[in-house]
């Protein structure tokens, strides 16, 4: 069973959990997800990325909220949110191969959303080069509103598309 523990990144994360679990979690899912999409050097960047207090952009603030998904202890999923306005940020949102397809996705959006039911939309930015995180967003009724360059780390700009999910 799969147990979803929602944090805030200004004070709980830090107390509740500490930032190296997270940051394992995403050096394995980043080395899964982009070595193949984007090559062996850009991933290696970007997990490099992962070593400063912001965990390579994925908690820049203080107003968002981490969601992680813990099987037996361990965490298989993460997905982070900021509620700006009439918009629900989403980004962070990453699943452990092995429990790809299991739901898990699926039930930390619909957390999202649950949390952020006064905002009007959800949005996300998507690599282009994520072909099933693209189709799975769209499996969520996500659309694409804008095709934009999403800089990964200085230097290194990548094709994406903002998608974005009504709510209201």
């Amino acid at each position: 069973m799969v147990e979803l523990v929602e944090f805030a990144s200004d004070g709980d994360l830090s107390d509740g959990l500490p930032r190296s679990r997270l940051r394992a979690f995403l050096v394995t899912c980043w080395r899964e997800t982009y070595q193949e999409q984007l090559g062996s050097d850009t991933a290696t960047a970007m997990v490099e990325s992962l070593a400063g207090d912001d965990l390579g952009g994925i908690l820049p603030a203080t107003d968002e909220r981490v969601i992680l998904a813990f099987h037996d202890d361990r965490i298989v999923g993460s997905c982070v949110y900021a509620a700006r306005g009439e918009t629900v940020y989403v980004w962070g949102c990453y699943i452990s191969q092995a429990f790809q397809r299991s739901g898990t996705g699926r039930r930390l959006i619909q957390h999202v959303q649950r949390q952020g039911s006064s905002a009007r939309r959800l949005q996300v930015t998507v690599l282009c080069a994520s072909a099933g995180a693209v189709a799975f967003y769209g499996s969520l009724g996500f659309a694409v509103v804008e095709r934009v360059e999403y800089e990964l780390f200085p230097g290194c700009r990548e094709p994406a598309q903002v998608m974005e999910l009504a709510t209201a």
